[in-house]
């Protein structure tokens, strides 16, 4: 493609309508923060990407916004240009699978080479993979942004502001504000994966999703005061903090039937089920939850289980079950099989409508003469 293409010079004068329009926000959590088209060839002032070499091609750069609170996937999105005068769209580069933009963070596409430096801890690729890398032209041209069905996302007119600069265009603020050139308020030509004033973006990769269970797949302890490591697995891989915090949870003031440490060690305290929760740490607070039977505990709830008898029929049910229990029954809880509160009712009788209920297997939770039974039962 053909460089420093000679217009009018236009320096300083700003179309602001049409040029905000069509650098606009395409994708609601995208933003377009940076480009530089037109690296400076005195010296080194347009070495960009840090690898101690001035390249035109190279040390060009599109910098994109992550807005959103959580990691946008920009896997397989693709670079295309086209040309104005000639209408001619080429594609320049796909996102290879598996890139995360954190939130409030950045993406840096360098045109080529092997960027070198830290770049405020961005997300760098290099587009060298492309027989022309970015090849982004002065003037005359659009460059697109598309996603993974073929939509235009996000789109900067470079003809707008095509006065061969020698350093890049970034928003002044970051993010929020207008495109201008990038020495009009910094002594600075361009600053990729950074603010215009050279400091980090928050690029923190967050916890998505996160699943526990007892080590090796354990999901009971029956062993007097017997102890189970918890382990946690947190998505994507690349998160920059998977550790978790460890709580059981305590349901409508019944007593928890284990406790847990900061490390996940898990502790049968009494018969029942332990209700694990393990939360994310890295601000978005994401949860999971996994039960854990808890039995061979030498506690009063021992003496309910034994003297009291308890027993749930028909069993699997289809839309009642009936307690059997030798003393008055003043509560109950039914629980799904990851935890959660399904039904919570006081009550004087001995029969449970479970009609509302989904297929699967479930706990019920019984609070007689002030102490708590659990059993099992499966609705069909």
């Amino acid at each position: 493609m053909t460089k420093h293409i000679n217009f009018i010079n236009m320096k300083k004068i700003y179309f602001f309508a049409s040029f905000l329009f069509c650098a606009s926000i395409m994708h609601g959590q995208l933003i377009i923060n940076e480009v530089l088209y037109d690296p400076s060839n005195t010296a080194l002032e347009g070495d960009a990407n840090g690898d101690g070499t001035y390249d035109q091609e190279d040390d060009s750069f599109l910098e994109i916004y992550n807005s959103s609170s959580t990691n946008f996937d920009i896997s397989g999105y693709e670079v295309w240009d086209s040309t104005i005068l000639s209408g001619v769209t080429q594609q320049r580069y796909v996102i290879p699978s598996g890139i995360l933009i954190p939130p409030n963070g950045v993406l840096v596409i360098f045109g080529g080479g092997i960027p070198v430096g830290n770049f405020g801890g961005a997300v760098v690729l290099s587009a060298d993979t492309a027989a022309s890398g970015l090849s982004l032209n002065n003037s005359g041209e659009y460059i697109n942004i598309k996603d993974t069905s073929g939509t235009i996302v996000l789109t900067y007119d470079t003809d707008a502001l095509s006065n061969n600069p020698n350093e890049s265009y970034t928003r002044n603020p970051d993010i929020t504000g207008i495109f201008e050139q990038h020495e009009d308020n910094t002594p600075l030509k361009f600053s990729p994966g950074t603010r215009i004033n050279g400091t980090p973006f928050d690029t923190n990769i967050v916890v998505t999703n996160l699943s526990i269970q007892g080590m090796n797949g354990v999901d009971s302890i029956t062993t007097q005061s017997g102890t189970l490591q918890m382990v946690s697995t947190a998505l994507p891989v690349s998160a920059s903090d998977k550790t978790v915090s460890w709580n059981v949870l305590i349901t409508l003031g019944s007593p928890p039937s284990a406790s847990i440490d900061s490390n996940g060690l898990l502790t049968a305290l009494t018969n029942g089920v332990a209700f694990v929760v393990a939360t994310s740490n890295d601000g978005l607070g994401v949860t999971a939850m996994d039960t854990i039977i808890i039995t061979n505990q030498a506690t009063s709830l021992k003496k309910i289980e034994s003297s009291s008898k308890l027993s749930v029929y028909p069993n699997p049910a289809i839309d009642i079950i009936t307690i059997d229990l030798d003393v008055k029954m003043e509560q109950f809880q039914i629980f799904s099989i990851t935890g959660k509160l399904m039904i919570a009712e006081s009550t004087q009788g001995n029969s449970i409508n479970i009609e509302s209920l989904t297929p699967g297997i479930y706990f019920l939770r019984v609070t007689a003469d002030s102490k708590i039974t659990t059993s099992r039962f499966i609705k069909q």
